[in-house]
């Protein structure tokens, strides 16, 4: 009877699903369900046709995969995006997220770009909500005080970060609470660009204590005068976020905007930065799509 009560023990064991199970299904699945979202994503970015001016001969490259994946668990019942970046010559000229939320049942899917570029983009979009920047999207500026730009890239990455800790950032919602942002120190995208004016190139980000969402944008390049001379380092900012925020580089404010009312048509008159719900999608949790 001992026996017979012990393999009835044994089987019984066996036949549950353990702690160990429960937490590699709960991974598998929380895995499959990022996978579905990146799919969707990827999809929203290849629905742009970007040239970097109206002349159209020279096409944005889309790069396939995305730069950054971020989540925020504070904002609207819980927000994750990917971000997407377009080159041309090898540097980068959009920047652009996607994202949903809440974090369960159907989703709100959101559009959030800005343009990098020097010159006026001219953008193509099917669909209800499009994209027409009217003025170049970054103005280039020189850092003053800035060493010469190193010789080799290693080099000029140590550089870049010693320049990033110069720059700091912060935002307010609309309940007028603030928000410290950080700076990640690996840039989000790196770029030597066949432009013979540019040496080297990187788009870093500030990104929320309350997440990992980008909120606003540092561009530094290291330029070369178009009247010759040695090259130097300049920097670019752009706001992705809807918040007021402001930027100060050593401790003097260089770069600010207003909180943006949610949804609003028009965020930026310029249409440099474009931000909008583009459609719902539904419900991730379940094996179909």
């Amino acid at each position: 009877m001992r026996r017979l009560a012990l393999m009835f023990m044994t089987s019984a064991v066996l036949a549950s699903p353990t702690a160990a199970d429960d937490k590699a299904g709960g991974e598998q699945a929380a895995k499959d369900k990022r996978e579905r979202l990146l799919e969707i994503y990827r999809n929203e970015a290849a629905s742009y046709t970007i040239y970097r001016d109206a002349s159209r001969k020279e096409r944005l490259e889309l790069q396939h995969d995305p730069v950054y994946i971020w989540t925020n668990p504070v904002r609207s019942a819980g927000q994750d995006g990917a971000v997407f970046v377009w080159t041309c010559r090898g540097r980068a000229e959009v920047l652009a997220t996607f994202f949903s939320y809440p974090a369960t049942g159907p989703r709100s899917l959101n559009h959030e770009l800005h343009s990098l570029s020097r010159s006026v983009l001219d953008v193509t979009r099917s669909g209800t909500h499009t994209w027409t920047p009217t003025a170049p999207g970054v103005e280039l500026k020189p850092i003053a005080g800035a060493p010469l730009p190193a010789s080799s890239p290693s080099q000029r990455l140590i550089q870049m970060r010693a320049l990033n800790r110069e720059f700091t950032a912060g935002t307010r919602d609309k309940e007028d609470k603030r928000w410290e942002l950080r700076l990640l120190p690996k840039p989000l995208y790196r770029y030597e660009s066949t432009d013979p004016d540019l040496l080297d190139g990187a788009v870093f980000a500030f990104v929320s204590t309350a997440g990992t969402d980008p909120e606003i944008v540092l561009v530094l390049e290291a330029r070369r005068p178009s009247a010759g001379g040695e090259p130097a380092w300049h920097y670019a900012l752009a706001r992705f976020t809807d918040l007021h925020f402001w930027v100060r580089h050593q401790g003097k404010e260089v770069h600010s905007g207003e909180l943006i009312p949610h949804n609003l048509p028009v965020q930026d008159p310029q249409h440099r930065y474009r931000s909008f719900r583009d459609r719902g999608i539904p419900a991730l949790e379940d094996d179909v799509p």
